[in-house]
């Protein structure tokens, strides 16, 4: 079939107006097909309904208490609706899934492959790490199997990351040696605008959901050492950073009441993509605290990048060499307030520096991390 002629269903574990960065991933990629001429929709399970960032890309929320059953609604629409194409963007639990795995994706993706569906599948999340405990060692393979059984029904494999496709690359050779694995690194969520520096040149900011792995605490601790140096400065934790009834919630506000810079700490809540886009922009600085180090597989740190405001980070387990110390990125020295503090004030001290950092980010978005990059190295890799 040409690609011109081909018809993609995305399918996410959520969707719009549930906070979500795959299903951010699901609007941005389905929206550059739409406007290439390709039909798309994304399939999830209920509620779901069109992204007012992308409003012409439509959004189907399937009904159904277990995955299994969100997947069998989900399958028997893609195929009474004639799409070609199924593009699982996968993480290990999707619809409910438990930490010992469930068969619905593999059978989903088996149905549409004997349907005649082309599968591919995106893994933004491949399973959890091995842990001593019994129940979380018995999880831990069930995820492997869960995974590897999906894989063997899909005819093209993106990872997010390099690191993730060396890893990844023996079993995937097991499993299916024709096929080839390709890296789709993640573009932003919310479109970056370019950079408006704030009146004081010293606000600070972090555009994140409490995602496991995100280090506020480090960010808090980094913020006192730098509002020491720089009074006037300012930290915004932005985005939706969930119920304030969650554990991780409680601990982050707690956190900040103890602060001696919570007067200068403030936290926007849920806002519009362009809203996002906007307070983004106003940043000096921009703190990215991930365990694993700067990484193509977040939806947030391109939106920094792409708005050309300088990132502290690290050089972790997930870091790709397109992430150039003082180049495009700040590394600190450690996952730590001081050290994160120190390569800020680096940054606050040195304009000539600043500046290179901003030309720096603005070209790696611009080769590598842009959603028309992403979606042409996309379809040229399920093109072959």
């Amino acid at each position: 079939m040409p690609l011109t002629s081909r018809r993609f269903a995305l399918i996410a574990p959520n969707y719009h107006p549930l906070t979500c960065g795959v299903g951010d991933h699901s609007m941005r990629l389905g929206g550059e097909l739409v406007r290439r001429g390709y039909g798309a929709a994304v399939f999830t399970h209920a509620p779901a309904t069109p992204n007012p960032g992308e409003p012409a890309l439509p959004a189907f929320g399937m009904p159904g208490n277990t995955p299994i059953s969100v997947a069998k609604a989900i399958a028997d629409r893609i195929i009474a609706d004639g799409y070609s194409d199924a593009v699982i963007q996968y993480t290990a639990r999707m619809w409910g899934t438990s930490r010992f795995g469930s068969p619905a994706l593999a059978l989903l993706a088996a149905r549409l492959q004997q349907a005649g569906v082309t599968v591919t599948l995106i893994a933004h999340e491949l399973f959890t790490p091995w842990r001593a405990r019994p129940d979380l060692a018995v999880g831990a393979a069930l995820l492997r199997m869960q995974f590897g059984a999906l894989m063997r029904s899909c005819a093209h494999l993106f990872v997010t990351t390099e690191t993730r496709k060396r890893f990844l690359a023996p079993m995937a050779a097991g499993l299916s040696p024709e096929r080839n694995l390709h890296i789709m690194r993640i573009g932003p969520n919310v479109l970056p605008i370019a950079r408006t520096p704030s009146p004081s040149g010293h606000r600070v900011g972090l555009f994140s959901t409490m995602a496991f792995g995100k280090r506020f605490d480090v960010v808090i601790d980094a913020f006192e050492a730098i509002m020491r140096a720089y009074p006037d400065a300012e930290l915004l934790l932005i985005g939706d950073l969930g119920p304030a009834t969650s554990d991780a919630r409680r601990a982050l506000d707690a956190r900040i009441e103890r602060s001696a810079a919570r007067d200068r700490i403030h936290t926007t809540g849920k806002l519009a993509l362009a809203d996002i886009a906007t307070v983004v922009a106003s940043l000096d600085l921009y703190l990215f605290p991930m365990d694993t180090g700067a990484n193509t597989r977040s939806g947030t740190l391109p939106v920094a990048l792409g708005a050309g405001v300088p990132v502290v980070s690290i050089a972790g387990a997930e870091t790709d060499a397109i992430f150039v110390d003082g180049e495009n990125i700040v590394f600190a020295r450690e996952l730590t307030g001081p050290a994160f503090a120190e390569a800020a004030l680096s940054v606050f001290g040195d304009s000539a520096r600043s500046q290179r950092l901003t030309r720096g980010e603005r070209d790696l978005y611009e080769q590598r991390l842009s959603w028309p990059r992403i979606t042409d190295a996309f379809l040229a890799a399920i093109s072959r």
